[in-house]
């Protein structure tokens, strides 16, 4: 024995017991899902390609309602790092474009509350607990209730207010300032949410949208976007497991 501290693969959860219990059983079922749909997304998927010439099965009636119960959720790596971030930026008002079952909202709300708790030393920040606060959208009323349910067992349900219904038309009540943004959509709304909601992003505010590097051609546009030289955004690429973007609101 030489000492050395053992050292596992991955660092542990930020989160507290009480919240990673519930984040666990939802990434244990996501797995769960994930590994028990994809013969029944890949033939989904050869239908749609089929009578619309897409791929995406979210683009056919069919494909949307056979996803409407499934959780699709963020990688808890991810969420960890969007936790972390959201520490960094001190981030009291967040958005989530996709809340689902509420597993990376957990993460999120989490972050929002530990920098409330921790206070902050700039003095144009309000920091009352009415001013922690992330903002989901959902439009499938079960996932709602759902994910409501989840936040309340994980003790943060203070912090957030799903949106219900189209984001389209929800995420024009939400006002600035916004510190951080979570994008984990269906892709073709992606680029159109980001474009809501940058009015009220503050400078140096994230902005992080999930796997681009799988679906580089699909998110096409919303790369096109938030790396034009001159744009609203200054972008980096974080690879592996589907890719992150995380861009910078100048």
């Amino acid at each position: 024995m030489n000492g050395t501290p053992k050292v596992t693969a991955y660092a542990p959860s930020p989160l507290d017991d009480r919240a990673r219990a519930v984040a666990d059983q939802l990434s244990a079922r996501s797995r769960r899902q994930t590994r028990a749909k994809l013969a029944p997304m890949l033939a989904h998927a050869a239908v749609n390609r089929l009578r619309g010439g897409s791929w995406d099965i979210t683009q056919s009636s069919e494909g949307k309602a056979w996803l409407a119960d499934k959780l699709v959720a963020l990688d808890p790596h991810k969420a960890a790092l969007c936790y972390q971030m959201c520490r960094a930026v001190d981030a009291r008002r967040v958005i989530e474009v996709g809340t689902s079952y509420g597993l990376s909202t957990i993460y999120l709300a989490a972050a929002v509350r530990d920098n409330l708790v921790a206070g902050s030393t700039s003095s144009d920040r309000d920091d009352t607990p009415s001013r922690g606060k992330v903002f989901g959208t959902e439009h499938e009323p079960a996932k709602v209730a759902a994910a409501q349910a989840n936040l309340t067992a994980a003790g943060l349900s203070d912090h957030v207010e799903i949106l219900t219904g189209d984001l389209r038309e929800t995420l024009r009540d939400v006002s600035g300032p916004i510190d951080f943004a979570l994008i984990d959509i269906w892709i073709p709304m992606a680029l159109p949410a980001l474009e809501l909601i940058t009015p009220v992003l503050r400078p140096g505010a994230l902005v992080v949208c999930d796997n681009v590097v799988s679906g580089r051609r699909q998110y096409a546009d919303y790369l096109a976007h938030v790396r034009a030289p001159g744009g609203p955004f200054t972008s980096v690429t974080v690879p592996g497991n589907g890719g992150l973007e995380v861009s910078r609101k100048n």
